[in-house]
């Protein structure tokens, strides 16, 4: 049974539609007979037939609570999986079983358990219907129990359980009512359980044996009391014997004391209810609550439940107010209870306690509560320690110091005299305000009372108090208060005192407290004048005193003491009702306001006090009743400021008084005044002065200036936005933002300064940055209700103008945007197409300025990519100069330039162009056209002084582009609906494309370059038509009408524009086929020299383009005399200018591939032509030279693409087949000056052939290193394709040449000399290096062809190789470079994983695929590569730059990059090349041993062997993690045939040779086999053992001089032991004495 997430229960309820009220009765009167102990027995699950479920529901009976949550889990899948309509649900033993064990599983400790429980038993309801309703009864109470869980998702799961079939209110009384019985049975029965009945202390620690406990406790109190929340008396009473043996149970009652706060909440809950409805009941039990609620209650803790118990205790109390008196039988008195439980304060509740506190008070019986002094303070006082105890929350001091305050006023009134009750608001009321205004350690403990709410409440206690004793207290202590605040005042430390500062904040802080409350006593006297009950306003006289005596200290201290001062602000700010009436008092304070300056003006400036002083008066302003007198201060104190305008501190002073709406009228009447705050202004914005800005904002937002005043200074300071150097006066510039916040009409009321302005503002935006100030002003400006006219004007100005000063074009499209949002374009009229006329460029001086283009004749490599193709060699140059230059902005942007680029984005912004009239559209499209030409032949050639002055910049190419493709997408757009394109009929569109398609045909007639961009134009926007529309039969008559289909030198370009524009559309024209086919007779007989012959050429091919090759409508005839005649101009090609050869290999191209089963010479003459081309010198320039060495090289592809070649022309190339590769490469040595798009497309053309050239025709490496550092992508990728085939080639002959000759090998002196000017990072900044810059690829590049050197050179050569490369450095700065640009410097090196390089990309480095990725991976790829190539073959110099690197950081970063992605492939190459070299190993000699080799790869080891006389010579040769960097690691592992020295030296040879052969473990191997071989050479058996090595490892060293057989040193002892001789074993003559006798030679 697999878990399945159950859903919601309450969406199933439909199930139970049923079981209402009707059923009910079926189980009311049914026993429940269940038992919560854990001592219960187990369910008999015999009858069950599904034994998974027997499994299950044996393990609810486990103690493990994961288990018991697996099993419920198994079971509620069971359970949905047998429904009530497949067989009537689950079986009937499965519900007996449950029945008996959910009581218990539903108090279980883990909260997931009961969760499940209550979800089980829903799903079993469902199942089962009928047959589960009838043990409903004996599982209620535990599942209505469930619905009071603590935990939500426990009572959330029975609640929707039950609210499934319980839908209505009315529904859920009945069910309560029905099964009361068994509810009071259940809580009967579980208040009678224990914890230890519930839980077995074995298994059950006794925090969880609690809580189950106080869950159950609870669960039985909460269903009680629900029974008598939802049920009426008369339901009651019919089970009113079972209620009243329920309350008999002292654990009801006694629950407000357990330890649990919810169960102590139902508790006090359970009694209001039965306070409520069974009153009787409780006044039975009176003795039993007095002792429950009164004497034990109060004195245990009532954490959290506080509240109600103290509410109950309020109920009871007033109900029956003798379980304090008569029932109580405590042994101490209630009263004393009572202060223990105040003393632990509301005990985490909220402030509702100790308002039902206040109520309890005022229930409980006279006589219970202290009437003595020294009872009524300690009463008091254990209230306060309640109330400030640390543990209660901040939130309840309102509320419990007002009780604290009612029961102190309770306490007056019981007091027995006069003198009793001064004593007790001296010691607890008094104190609340003394701390407020002068808070001390001694007093702390009354901090949560100093709330103005408390304070008042304080006040009022006393000072209406119906004694007059108690009022005549109240004034003492606030005459006692004003005292001491004036001590402290005149105490307080002076300037020179370190602790001056402190000091005069406290006496501030403390004067704003006093008069914070001064002034709330003032609002409730003046609300309760008039009243019965009058609260009178104590403090005013004191106040007054106390500020006279504060003004005579300022005086006298020369307003040092700004906490003084700060007092009197306070006073103003907080009491002003304070001043309202007139008296002595108010006279004298404002006598002192009125003279500040009489005598000591100065120090008053000086003095902190100034501010608070000056805020004074301005507060007095907002007193209506005091007004004369505020004027008569202001105007005095102005005066007296004026007189010290030079003082620097008037500044704030002024600023102070000024900052008031009350005193803007008052300075308008000052002309002194006005004048001084323009001048004031105007220094602070030209100088920028920062303490003067307050003064500048308080001008204009409190209006203090006249209006004429305010537009001075506004046109002022619009004047000086820029300095005498041109550059933004910031300060003016934020005095103008102010202004324009605060007053934009004196910005926008003088038409010149606005336009003024608004320009000053575009060009400091666009010059230095738009700064937030400007932005702001902008803003707030741009508001083309206020004069659209004024930014049509600046927009039309802007446009038709260019210079370093003019405004960005996207400045001017954001006005034009928001003056035209501002044009109402559906009404039609003069003034709508004035302003429509202002917002569009000039056409006039649009034509006018692009005319300076056309002077001069186009580059003639633009040939190649415009679809016009030859009509490039057409245009006649003028013989006029432009006699003004061209104007530009500092953008290098011309007119014309801006003006496209401005009408683009204007329309892209919305500016629909369908409102002009449909001249003014025609002249906006064409000219738009003609610029957008210019543009693209610009970029395509990266031309200057065009459209812009220069395309070197990235931002320019990226402007250029974007006009490009803008426009394109204007013309679709208006083509879109132009299906009558021929004929102008029908829609708008369709006849304004109509009248452009004729003015471009008139305009292109002319042979100039004016008529050649019309022509283009026109070509563009006829293929735009056609694309959208197509090009119907119909169309013939529009080309015979347009009569533009000739050879004659007025429509060549009209002719060119229509057969490029329309292109494979008119294939099938019977206009054209005609047109065609006398070109190609006026080719056949044109000549040289002809000027006709070049237009019939161009013609020509134009016309052929438009068929596919192969297929011209003409006769083969009328073919073979026309390429018969072309072909004939070849005898003499130097009488072939570079137009005539360019369209002559153009027209072969079309016309040869017609033909290919005629012979003739016209073949081979082409091939020799083309030869003559790529071969001859480059002059006078190369632009002149790409369009016929592109058309040759086409010719040549063309030919070499016949299918079905005729043997002429078989013949033909396979002769020229070397002079052809030969020219190629001739092509790849041309001088080349810069990028352009048509060199581009040569270049690519030249590389796909040269790397189709066989190697045997490339007799000269040299000559094509040289190429590699060339300044054309394209080049130096063919010069290295064609190295990198050929340079691993040569090196097996070099390799034997290097060992016949014995010299030593060389790299090629071209290619090393491509290593020497190494790249940094220093020389190319980031977005440079990022392109991947071609001296850069050039080096890169140069280093993978020193690598495939390596790649195929014997070991001999390599270690040559690695000796050039080490005598000079070279890998040094190759490893510097690509550690700086892969981050290893930076320590972030590149993640490969990141960065989706594979081993495949680390072990090999495609040209081609890198062409296609970004240039910048392109670079990390190569780089990443050469890192591995260097790693492999010259792993020693790599590990030498390793060493001698200086940076750390750079090392550590090299080393993990290293050992992560490069280490396990360099590994596994160098263990597959043992295992393949193992492999293909030659047959050993006759007298030799094969060496046995064995590859470990998971252990990176290798094991050699070599066998010696049956036993084996072997060694491990182990190579570490970080290999190549660590070097591989040789041992022994068993020696034979030679001595431990002789061993060792072996072994260190072997090691050596990997380590400094470039890691070629291969090469150690050799070596190791060489040393065994060499020392095993003429070796011969023992005569004695018959074995080469003895069982000391050694060879046979001893030999008889007679017959000069070798023997052991060891099998000759044992000889001479065994025979008692010293003689030879084989020919019996003595033997020479050999040497002692050792152990170690016996073999001992």
């Amino acid at each position: 049974m697999s878990r399945k997430p159950t859903k919601s229960r309450a969406a199933s309820g439909k199930a139970f539609t049923s079981f209402g009220s009707s059923s009910f009765g079926a189980f009311s009167a049914a026993s429940r007979g269940t038992d919560l102990s854990y001592l219960v027995e187990p369910p008999d699950l015999s009858s069950i037939s599904d034994a998974n479920v027997v499994v299950s529901l044996k393990n609810l009976q486990k103690k493990d609570p994961t288990t018991k949550a697996k099993a419920l889990e198994e079971l509620v899948t069971y359970v949905q999986a047998h429904p009530h309509e497949r067989d009537g649900g689950t079986e009937e033993p499965v519900l007996e079983a449950w029945v008996q064990l959910y009581p218990r599983i539903s108090i279980d400790n883990s909260r997931r358990v009961r969760e499940l429980s209550h979800v089980l038993q829903f799903e079993l309801m469902k199942s089962a219907r009928k047959r589960m309703e009838r043990h409903v009864p004996k599982i209620v109470g535990s599942w209505l129990a469930g619905t009071f869980d603590r935990d939500r998702a426990v009572s959330r799961a029975a609640t929707e359980g039950l609210s499934s079939f319980l839908t209505t209110p009315e529904k859920v009384t009945q069910f309560w009512k029905r099964c009361q019985s068994q509810i009071l049975e259940y809580a009967s029965d579980a208040l009678k359980e224990t914890a230890e009945t519930l839980s077995d202390e074995r298994s059950t620690n006794a925090d969880d044996a609690e809580a189950k406990y106080h869950r159950v406790l609870g669960s039985s109190l909460a269903l009680v009391l629900n029974l008598l929340q939802k049920l009426d008396l008369t339901d009651l009473k019919k089970f009113q014997d079972v209620y009243d043996q329920f309350f008999e149970q002292d654990k009801v009652w006694a629950s407000v004391t357990i330890n649990d706060t919810v169960v102590r909440r139902l508790s006090s809950q359970l009694l209001s209810i039965c306070l409520e409805k069974r009153s009787d009941r409780v006044a039975a039990d009176l003795a039993r609550l007095s002792k429950t609620f009164v004497a034990e209650g109060l004195r245990c803790n009532q954490t959290g439940s506080a509240t109600e118990y103290i509410g109950v205790l309020t109920e009871l109390t007033s109900k029956f107010p003798t379980v304090w008196t008569s029932e109580y039988h405590g042994k101490k008195s209630p009263a004393s209870r009572l202060k223990i439980f105040l003393e632990k304060g509301s005990q985490g509740s909220s402030s509702k306690f100790w308002i039902s506190l206040n109520g309890l008070l005022d229930v409980i019986p006279t006589g219970i509560l202290p009437e003595d002094l020294d009872g009524i303070l300690n009463f008091l006082k254990s209230v306060r320690v309640g109330l400030t105890s640390r543990d209660e929350p901040r939130s309840n001091a309102v509320d419990g110091w007002s009780t604290y305050l009612n029961v102190a006023r309770r306490f007056i009134k019981m007091a027995q005299s006069d003198e009793d009750r001064v004593k007790i608001v001296q010691e607890n009321i008094f104190p609340l305000t003394a701390h407020y205004l002068y808070p001390t350690p001694e007093t702390s403990s009354w901090a949560s009372g100093s709330q103005l709410t408390v304070l008042i409440k304080a006040y009022t206690s006393t000072a209406t108090s119906p004694f007059d004793n108690v009022v005549q207290a109240t004034k003492v202590e606030w005459k006692r208060l004003e005292e001491d605040f004036k001590s402290r005042v005149r105490n307080s430390l002076p300037e020179a005192s370190r602790d001056f500062e402190k000091s005069q904040k406290s006496v501030a802080d403390e004067g704003r407290r006093w008069f914070a409350l001064a002034g709330l006593i003032s609002d409730a006297h003046e609300k309760t004048v008039g009243t019965d009950r009058p609260i009178p306003n104590i403090p005013a006289e004191y106040s007054l005193e106390l500020l006279l005596d504060i003004f005579n200290l300022l005086k006298t201290r020369n307003w040092k003491p700004f906490g003084a001062a700060a007092t009197i602000e306070s006073a103003f700010r907080q009491s002003p009702k304070l001043f309202r009436e007139s008296s002595d008092g108010t006279s004298e304070v404002f006598d002192y306001l009125k003279s500040p300056f009489s005598t000591d003006g100065v120090e008053l400036f000086r003095s902190p006090a100034a501010v608070y002083i000056f805020s004074s008066i301005n507060l007095l302003g907002q007193i209506p009743e005091r007004k004369q007198e505020y004027e008569n201060i202001w105007k005095a104190n102005i005066t007296g400021l004026l007189e010290k305008e030079e003082s620097p501190e008037a500044l704030p002073a002024l600023t102070t008084l000024i900052s008031t709406d009350h005193a803007s009228t008052l300075a308008h009447e000052l002309p002194d005044l006005q004048r001084e705050l323009i001048k004031r202004c105007l220094i602070c914005a030209v100088e920028n002065i920062e303490p003067g800005w307050g003064l500048f904002d308080a001008v204009f937002t409190f209006d203090t200036l006249t209006e004429s005043n305010a537009r001075r200074l506004a046109k002022e300071l619009g004047n000086r936005v820029t300095n005498a150097l041109g550059q933004p006066n910031q300060g003016v510039i934020k005095g103008l933002r102010l202004i324009a916040e605060k007053k934009l009409d004196l910005l926008l009321q003088d038409e010149v300064a606005h336009m003024s302005l608004m320009t000053n503002l575009l060009s400091i935006s666009e010059r230095f940055g738009a700064t937030s100030d400007v932005a702001t002003i902008k803003a707030l400006m741009d508001n083309p209700s206020t004069g659209s006219s004024r930014v049509l004007g600046l927009v039309q100005q802007g446009i038709a103008n260019a210079d370093r000063s003019s405004l960005a074009v996207d400045t001017l499209v954001q006005q034009a945007i928001q003056a035209y949002s501002s044009i109402d374009v559906s009404t039609a009229g003069a003034d709508r197409d004035k302003q429509l006329h202002h917002l569009i460029p000039d056409t006039n001086v649009w034509r006018e300025e692009l005319s300076f283009f056309f002077k001069e004749t186009p580059n003639p490599s633009l040939a190649l990519t415009s679809v016009l193709a030859g009509a490039y060699f057409l245009p006649v140059p003028s013989s006029t100069t432009p006699s003004t230059s061209v104007r530009r902005d500092r953008y290098g942007c011309s007119v014309p330039g801006r003006m496209a680029v401005y009408t683009t984005k204007l329309i892209s912004a919305g500016f629909k162009l369908d409102t002009l009239p449909p001249t003014k559209q025609l002249e906006i499209v064409m000219y738009l056209n003609l610029t957008v030409e210019l543009v693209t032949d610009q970029l395509t050639v990266m031309g200057e002084n065009s459209i812009w002055s220069s395309l070197s910049t990235e931002a320019a190419i990226l402007d250029a582009e974007d006009l490009i493709s803008s426009a394109r997408k204007v013309i679709i757009n208006m083509t879109e609906d132009a299906d009558n394109w021929r004929d102008g009929s029908g829609t708008e569109k369709s006849q304004l494309m109509h009248d452009i398609i004729q003015t471009l045909i008139y305009e292109s007639r002319s042979l100039t370059p004016m008529g050649l961009y019309c022509a283009r134009a026109l070509s563009e926007l006829l293929q735009t038509l056609t694309e959208n529309h197509g090009f119907p039969s119909s169309g013939e008559k529009w080309l015979t009408d347009s009569d533009i289909l000739k050879n004659d030198p007025s429509t060549v370009f009209p002719a060119l524009a229509v057969l490029s524009g329309l292109g494979e559309t008119v294939s099938a024209s019977r206009v054209v086929s005609n047109f065609c086919n006398r070109l190609i007779s006026d080719a056949a007989g044109a000549k040289l020299g002809q000027e006709k012959t070049l237009f019939t050429l161009v013609l020509l091919n134009a016309c052929m383009q438009i068929y596919d090759i192969g297929e011209l409508p003409v006769a083969n005839n009328r073919l073979v005399f026309a390429v018969k005649q072309i072909t004939s101009w070849f005898d003499t090609p130097e009488d072939l200018d570079y137009r005539i050869a360019a369209e002559a290999c153009r027209c072969l191209q079309r016309l040869l591939p017609c033909i290919t089963e005629v012979y003739g010479s016209y073949w081979e003459n082409a091939i020799d032509f083309s030869l003559y081309l790529w071969t001859k010198p480059i002059i006078p320039s190369l632009e002149s030279r790409l369009p016929e060495i592109h058309a040759s090289l086409r010719l040549i592809m063309t030919l070499q693409s016949i299918e079905e070649p005729n043997d002429d022309l078989t013949d033909a190339l396979q002769s020229s087949e070397e002079k052809i590769s030969a020219a190629l490469i001739e092509l790849l040595k041309f001088p080349r000056e810069k990028d352009t798009q048509p060199l581009e497309i040569v270049d690519s053309i030249i590389c796909r052939q040269v790397e189709k050239l066989p190697l045997r025709h490339v007799n000269d490496l040299s000559e094509l290193y040289g190429l590699v550092a060339s300044e054309s992508r394209a080049i130096q990728t063919a010069a290295f394709t064609i190295l990198h085939k050929a340079i691993p080639e040569e090196q097996a002959q070099l390799s034997l040449d290097t060992i016949l000759e014995k010299k030593d090998a060389r790299l090629p002196d071209e290619l090393l000399s491509l290593l020497l000017d190494a790249p940094t990072l220093e020389a190319y900044p980031d977005d440079i290096l990022a392109h991947f810059p071609k001296p850069v690829r050039s080096y890169l590049l140069s280093w993978h062809l020193v690598f495939d050197a390596f790649s195929m050179s014997s070991f001999k050569v390599r270690s040559d190789y690695a000796d050039n490369l080490k005598v000079a450095n070279y890998v040094g700065p190759l490893m510097e470079f690509t550690f700086d640009v892969l981050g290893h410097s930076a320590a972030h090196a590149l993640n490969l994983d990141k960065a989706n390089f594979t081993m495949d990309q680390i072990r090999k480095y495609d040209l081609k695929l890198a062409e296609a990725e970004t240039e910048e991976r392109s670079m990390q790829w190569l780089l990443i590569h050469l890192f591995y190539l260097a790693l492999k073959y010259v792993p020693g110099l790599f590990k030498t730059w390793y060493i001698n690197c200086r940076s750390k950081q750079t090392k550590i970063a090299v080393a993990d990059w290293m050992t992560k992605y490069f280490s396990p492939i360099i590994i596994s190459e160098s263990l597959e090349d043992v295992i393949k070299w193992n492999e293909n190993q030659e047959p050993p000699a006759e007298d030799e041993k094969e060496l046995i080799v064995k590859v470990s790869t998971a252990a990176r080891e290798i094991v050699a062997g070599y066998e010696v006389d049956e036993q084996q010579a072997s060694i491990a040769i182990r190579i570490p993690q970080e290999y190549p960097l660590e070097g591989v690691s040789v041992t022994g592992i068993n020696r034979v045939a030679v001595n431990e020295r002789k061993w060792q030296s072996w072994i260190m040879t072997t090691q050596g040779v990997i380590t400094f052969s470039g890691g070629s473990i291969i090469d150690g191997l050799t070596t190791f086999r060489r040393n065994i071989v060499g020392a095993m050479k003429g070796q011969t058996e023992c005569a004695i053992c018959y074995s080469i090595i003895s069982s000391d490892k050694k060879m046979p060293d001893k030999r008889c001089q007679t017959c000069k057989n070798l023997f052991h040193r060891t099998c000759l002892y044992k000889w001479f032991q065994s025979s008692n001789q010293n003689t030879c074993p084989l020919c019996r003559n003595p033997i020479d004495y050999i040497g002692a006798d050792t152990r170690a030679r016996r073999g001992a």
